[in-house]
């Protein structure tokens, strides 16, 4: 899976790298992936897979997907 994330929210990601590689071995919830990351929800605007906007908390991501998280603030 191939994590893209927008705006200041790559501050959580390891070395604040975007996109980002995952290799999921099988089917996971995309709301596990961030809290494994301890990206906050509540700092999370838009959540896309593979072009497609979705609900966050029951987006069921796999190994071949791309992810796009984007925060609802970013600088100015």
């Amino acid at each position: 899976m191939r994590l893209h994330a927008g705006g200041y929210l790559t501050f959580y990601l390891p070395q604040r790298k975007s996109p980002m590689e995952l290799h999921l071995a099988q089917p996971i919830l995309l709301i596990a992936i961030l809290q494994k990351y301890r990206i906050p929800k509540s700092e999370v605007q838009l959540v896309s897979v593979n072009g497609t906007q979705v609900d966050l908390e029951t987006a069921l991501v796999v190994d071949r997907d791309e992810v796009q998280i984007v925060s609802g603030v970013d600088g100015g």
